[in-house]
């Protein structure tokens, strides 16, 4: 349903995601995993037509027959919203203060030809499956008198509005309480057509994905199933992931991946892992290829 090749994202002559590729069939649960300036957030813009000012985006991406990348907007704005559908990270930033909450849900659908009195009637019951209490008072309300529960499932509601057939999700529970993680989760997993779960939470795409990204250095490093992922890591650097996020002994130091995430074009040619991992040899000034079937990696010295 989604085809991404080559997709490349560049500012001035820096390229901030570079030459990533993978599909998302329908139905398909895909998460994209990695620490903060991986590239994760930009490659889910780039899908949307949604880049800053200055950041282009090559290669190519398919929602089924229709392009995503080097359209013109008004193509690209006609999917958006209908097709193709994107919760943030912090609904306030999304979500109009200055609106009911029942208007904007209608609004979306409006836009995208339906009349308003079909919108308002979905608008209810849209509000409603997104398990919100008493949906025709929530309708009645501004931002913010919700809660960031409530507003992430006003933004889920919006997102699902025109039936898109991907959903793409940036780190939508990161500023939820545990209790409230756990119900968001359960909805999108039961709710979403075919999604893109982007997080730095391993154990957050674990129990929403089957398929699992990981990205660093704007490259996608390694890729396959959920559970092969995670219990037989092939890339060093999801490794290091795996092996940071485990509960350890008390008194015991926390696995961390030494150094930090460069920023953006101060990655190392080459294995844009080298400089942060204890395997690297010269060789590893070679860029790796992402090999494998079903489970891919690109790596020269592969963890065992």
């Amino acid at each position: 349903m989604l085809s991404v090749e080559g997709l490349t994202v560049r500012a001035d002559a820096t390229d901030l995601v570079h030459d990533v590729s993978f599909a998302i069939a329908p139905g398909e649960r895909v998460g994209l995993i990695g620490e903060s300036g991986s590239g994760k957030s930009l490659t889910a813009l780039s899908l949307m037509g949604l880049l800053p000012e200055g950041v282009t985006a090559a290669g190519r991406a398919r929602l089924g027959e229709r392009d995503l990348v080097g359209v013109p907007e008004s193509r690209i704005k006609g999917l958006r919203g209908d097709e193709l559908s994107m919760v943030f990270q912090e609904p306030m930033t999304a979500l109009n203060p200055l609106m009911r909450i029942g208007a904007q849900v209608t609004e979306v659908m409006t836009l995208h030809g339906r009349s308003r009195q079909e919108a308002r009637a979905r608008s209810a019951e849209l509000l409603e499956r997104v398990r919100l209490p008493e949906p025709a008072q929530i309708a009645r309300a501004y931002p913010h008198q919700l809660s960031g529960g409530q507003r992430q499932r006003v933004m889920l509601a919006i997102a699902l509005a025109n039936e898109p057939r991907l959903l793409i999700c940036d780190e939508p529970t990161t500023a939820l309480d545990v209790t409230v993680q756990k119900q968001m989760l359960e909805l999108i997993a039961e709710v979403a057509p075919a999604l893109l779960f982007i997080t730095h939470d391993l154990a957050v795409v674990a129990s929403v994905c089957e398929r699992v990204l990981v990205m660093y250095g704007g490259r996608v490093v390694e890729s396959g199933p959920i559970r092969e992922v995670f219990t037989r890591p092939r890339h060093r650097y999801t490794q290091g992931l795996l092996a940071a996020s485990k509960l350890t002994p008390r008194g015991t130091r926390l696995p961390v991946i030494e150094g930090g995430v460069p920023a953006a074009g101060r990655f190392p040619g080459g294995c844009v892992f080298r400089n942060r991992c204890p395997h690297a040899t010269p060789e590893c000034e070679t860029p790796p290829a992402l090999t494998g079937d079903g489970h891919a990696f690109a790596c020269w010295h592969p963890a065992d």
